[in-house]
Order: C-alpha cells, then sequence, then structure tokens
C-alpha cells in the first residue's frame, strides 16, 4: 500500500501543480483565455501522449529483456527533436487560424513544445527507479521538479498575468524531473529484474500502444474538441477549469495505478493470477479514489468565493466530474491488462466508443455543464465495460463492479444536491 501512495504522489505533483497554475490564470484573466491556452495544451497532450505512452509501456521490457536498449537509444536521440518540430509547426497553425491572436502569444506559449522532449529524454531513467520499485525516490523527484515549476511559472505568471507562466511552469517541471531522475537512476545500485522476452516483439508493443495512446487521447479529449465548435473557447475555459479542480486527483490516482498494475502483472502467467494481481492493486486505488473526491469536493467549496461570480459554473460542475475518478482508474488498468494478455490491438475498440461519446457530451455541454459532466462519467464506464469484455478471464470484475457502485451512489448525491 505503502508504493501505491508513494506512487499516487509521483503522479499527482505535476497535476496539482499544473492545476494551480491553470487556476491561477483563471483568477486573472477569464473563460476565453484559458479556452485559448486550453487548445494549445491541446496540442501538447496529442503529441506527448503518442511519443510517450508507447515507450512508458514497452519501457519495463526494454529495460529487462535481452536488445532492449538498442530501440531505447534510437527513441531518446529521434523523439525529442520530432516532437519539437512538430508542435511548433502546430503552434504556427494556431498563430495562421486566429487562435493566437499576436506573435506575443505565440512567443508566450512557445516553451511548451520543449516539454515533451524532456519527458522522451527522461523516461528510460524513470523506467528504471519504477522497474527497482523506487516509488519514494519518484515521488521525491516529482516533487522537487514541481515546485521548480511552480516557483518559476508562478512568478511569472503573477508578474505578467500572460500565457508565459503556465507554459514555463509545464515546461520547466518536465526537464527538471527529467534531470533529477537521471542523477537518481545513474546513483541506483538496485538490480533490475530480468525476464524472458515476450510473444511480441519490444517494438511492435510500443508501435501498438503509441497508436493506442492516440486514440485514448482523442477518447479523453474529443469533448474538448468538439466544445469550440458547438459552445466556443468561453465554455471550453469553463469547463477546463471545473475539470482541473474536478479530474486531477483522479487521473493522478488512475496513471500511478497504471503504473503499479504494469508492474504487478508483469510476472504473472495465468489470466487467475493476473486477475487476482490487478483487483488487489485497483480496489486499493478506488478506495484512494474516494478521499480524492472528498478533495475536490473541498478545493470546490473554498475556491467559488475566491474565482468569483464568472467561475463559478466551473466549480459547480467539480462534484459530477469528480466522479470520472472511479472509473479512470479502471479504464486505465484496463489498457495495460489488454497488452499483458496478449491482446494490444484490442485497445483500440474502447477509444473509439470515447470518441463518438465526445460528440454528444460537448453538445450537452452548451447547455448543461454538470449533466455533461455525468455523461462523461457514463463514457467512461462504458469504455471499461468494452475493454474487460475484451480481456476475458483476466478481467478484475469485482473491482469494475466496486467502481460502478461507488459512482452510482456519488452521482446520485450530486443530482439530488441540485434537484
Amino acid at each position: 500500500m505503502l508504493n501505491q501512495i508513494t506512487s499516487l504522489i509521483e503522479r499527482a505533483l505535476p497535476r496539482v501543480s499544473s492545476a494551480l497554475v491553470i487556476l491561477t490564470l483563471a483568477a486573472f484573466t477569464n473563460p476565453h483565455y484559458v479556452g485559448i491556452y486550453n487548445v494549445v495544451t491541446l496540442c501538447y497532450t496529442a503529441i506527448q501522449v503518442t511519443i510517450d505512452s508507447g515507450a512508458r509501456f514497452a519501457v519495463i521490457r526494454v529495460l529487462t529483456e535481452p536488445g532492449g536498449m538498442r530501440i531505447m537509444n534510437r527513441y531518446r536521440t529521434i523523439m525529442p527533436v520530432l516532437a519539437f518540430t512538430i508542435l511548433v509547426g502546430l503552434m504556427l497553425f494556431l498563430r495562421s487560424n486566429g487562435t493566437l491572436e499576436t506573435w506575443g502569444e505565440f512567443l508566450q506559449v512557445l516553451p511548451v513544445a520543449f516539454a515533451p522532449g524532456f519527458g522522451a529524454l527522461g523516461l528510460l531513467y524513470v523506467g528504471t527507479l519504477q522497474a527497482t520499485n523506487q516509488w519514494g525516490t519518484l515521488a521525491r523527484m516529482q516533487l522537487r521538479a514541481s515546485v521548480a515549476g511552480l516557483a518559476v511559472g508562478g512568478a511569472v505568471l503573477v508578474l505578467t498575468h500572460s500565457l508565459l507562466g503556465p507554459s514555463l511552469q509545464l515546461a520547466v517541471t518536465e526537464g527538471t524531473f527529467a534531470l533529477l531522475c537521471w542523477r537518481a537512476a545513474r546513483r541506483s545500485t538496485e538490480p533490475l529484474p530480468r525476464s524472458t522476452p515476450g510473444e511480441k516483439s519490444i517494438l511492435s508493443d510500443m508501435t501498438t500502444m503509441s497508436g493506442y495512446a492516440l486514440m485514448a487521447w482523442l477518447q479523453g479529449q474529443a469533448e474538448r474538441l468538439f466544445m469550440t465548435v458547438f459552445a466556443g473557447t468561453a465554455v471550453l475555459g469553463t469547463y477546463t477549469a471545473g475539470s482541473a479542480v474536478g479530474r486531477a486527483p483522479g487521473d493522478a490516482l488512475a496513471a500511478s495505478t497504471a503504473n503499479m498494475v504494469r508492474v504487478g502483472v508483469a510476472d504473472k502467467e495465468t489470466p487467475d493470477e493476473i486477475r487476482d494481481a490487478s483487483d488487489h492493486y485497483l480496489f486499493r486505488a478506488l478506495i484512494l479514489a474516494v478521499a480524492g473526491v472528498v478533495v475536490s469536493q473541498v478545493a470546490a467549496i473554498v475556491l467559488t468565493p475566491v474565482l468569483g461570480e464568472e467561475w463559478r459554473p466551473a466549480m459547480a460542475m467539480v462534484p459530477f466530474i469528480a466522479m470520472v475518478s472511479f472509473p479512470g482508474v479502471l479504464s486505465w488498468a484496463a489498457s495495460v491488462l489488454l497488452v499483458r494478455t496478449g491482446a494490444a490491438w484490442k485497445t483500440f475498440v474502447g477509444p473509439v466508443i470515447g470518441i463518438v461519446f465526445g460528440a454528444v457530451i460537448a453538445w450537452v455541454a452548451s447547455f448543461n455543464l454538470q449533466l455533461a459532466a455525468t455523461v462523461l462519467v457514463l463514457r467512461e464506464f462504458a469504455v471499461v465495460l468494452t475493454a474487460y469484455l475484451l480481456v476475458g478471464r483476466a478481467a478484475p470484475w469485482r473491482s469494475f463492479w466496486f467502481g460502478a457502485g461507488l459512482s452510482a451512489v456519488g452521482l446520485t448525491v450530486c443530482w439530488l444536491g441540485v434537484l
């Protein structure tokens, strides 16, 4: 349980610091301006998940199987340059179509283009610390990186009230974390575990999971993309602020749990062993998710008078969107289980369902953000249900029904409070 909590802290810190910067930006500006920044970060996350997620899923194999380092060295050489080039190109497109209204705004968001490269350079060292169960070290490194990012980005934001603050916060956090993990991994004396080669090549798994990650990103961000069409950047900014408060704890928990499940099922062979190991981590994660939901509710209550009347709709949706924490934990772990059971290609099915739901969520958000958040929770459970059916005997159904029960109770309480 201690490893699971420290893994959660490691994943939570960058999300919490990003949420703090976004909320500070909201306090100094307005929903329209926050919406513009969200469009830029959508471009960043699309690139980041595509280049990072496939390698992150395969990094344990890279470290523990013969020949894995050759692939990782190529990845670290090519991906930082490729990511920077693509992201700058997307920013130039946003400048040409008027989303970034001036060249000054373009320069303010340019530091974001460095962030995916920093993540790619540091991935090997993060994986080394994960493979040797040094979760406490990772949490300390992430804390230091988050503090550095907040110090730089927060100071710039307070002084300039501009997009440069959150942009620097993101880049400095990623760069500092990569550097600290490099130093810690070089000093580590813990022996790496060894395993026999999997049925499919490492490169095949990396490619498949990169494609899945992009589809999963489309699933997770589809409503935001459609929202710019159905509702405009002001609604997108409101939705973003509410999501930053309501989803930050749950998203961090989902990412950390996926890491724990990935390591926990790596040496399990039978479906029963895989199911029991994943249920062990997921059941604990869902209990931790309850605490995350409570934290989100308290944060929304505190922030409502601080941010002012303009942001009241954003804070009102927090109790609803926080309920996505439960299916989110299950969904991230489901992709790990599909890969572990040799069905990586099936990971594409869930995101397709999610993308279709995205248009519905965006349309609903144009007139009711609380109802849109409720549809979002239902979408995530539909994705998880589909994934678990594809996993088969190894699917942790006990955790699924526990998570569904927690969400049902939470949403019922939320709607009773509104009605």
